[in-house]
């Protein structure tokens, strides 16, 4: 099966991650198949909008930690000495993500369920996102010791809240995304469908020059307050991280150790069971 739909209604293209079974968990082939779907977008001169989705309950939960074809997974710290591959790896789904949001349409994300680290990272690089307002929010990627790979996190939020969510992986709703700036809008997950369209009708009508010498104008002005540097660097933080993850200080949980012994869900759980006892 393919791991992304491509659809095209007039002026608007649908580009869907399609690996519901896995909440459309991210894994290299994911991200071949959207670079290219990006690329026959930006090619048809027809399309002036392209809506960024999730097919079946969620938006997408992340990478695919518990599969194969991730850095998180390919790469094992514990016994590998080599890091030339982790950084080329690290490198392509950081030009991935830089991809979407360097794109010269505008983008909107249609965000439902699960939006979790680069799913995050995907809606905060679209233009414009709406969301469920029950949709889930956050990078709990953290929790295992890595590193977010989204520059935007300093940009689009209040410097006091994205520390807060990337010091403890606080997962947030749909709402509260809105209010932080994450999102450009949470609805009932009823309406979201018509606002997506609405917004994706409403954008194609605006005069295709002026959109994108907007859209160049923010990304310059962006550029200027230092996220080209960011972008630059976060690809490097995301390996250091998996380099050094957790389990080698003496009491720090070890994710990869867990998972091993007691597979996916007994790690993840053992891995946020002491910061839901503090209400996170």
């Amino acid at each position: 099966m393919s791991c992304i739909i491509y659809e095209k209604t007039d002026e608007v293209i649908r580009i869907s991650f399609n690996r519901p079974e896995k909440l459309n968990a991210v894994n290299d082939d994911l991200l071949k198949e959207f670079d290219s779907a990006l690329k026959e977008a930006e090619g048809d001169d027809t399309v002036t909008a392209v809506v960024i989705k999730g097919s079946g309950t969620s938006f997408c939960a992340g990478y695919d930690i518990g599969g194969k074809g991730t850095s998180e997974t390919g790469f094992d710290f514990r016994s590998s000495g080599d890091v030339a591959e982790l950084m080329e790896q690290q490198w392509r789904r950081q030009k991935s993500i830089f991809n979407l949001a360097r794109f010269p349409k505008s983008t909107i994300a249609h965000v439902q369920g699960y939006c979790l680290e680069i799913g995050c990272s995907f809606a905060m690089a679209c233009d414009i996102s709406f969301a469920d307002e029950k949709a889930k929010f956050g990078d709990p990627s953290v929790r295992m010791g890595l590193t977010t790979d989204m520059p935007l996190w300093y940009h689009l939020v209040t410097h006091r809240k994205a520390k807060e969510l990337l010091f403890t992986g606080k997962i947030i709703d749909g709402i509260e995304a809105e209010r932080i700036g994450i999102i450009t809008k949470a609805v009932p997950a009823d309406q979201l469908d018509q606002e997506v369209n609405e917004m994706a009708l409403t954008v194609s009508l605006t005069p295709f020059d002026g959109l994108t010498n907007n859209l160049e104008g923010y990304k310059t002005g962006t550029d200027a307050r230092s996220l080209a540097a960011g972008w630059r660097s976060s690809a490097d933080k995301r390996a250091f991280g998996i380099l050094q993850r957790p389990g080698t200080r003496s009491g720090e949980f070890n994710f990869l150790d867990v998972r091993d012994k007691k597979g996916l869900k007994a790690a993840l759980a053992e891995m946020n069971a002491p910061y839901k006892k503090l209400g996170y």
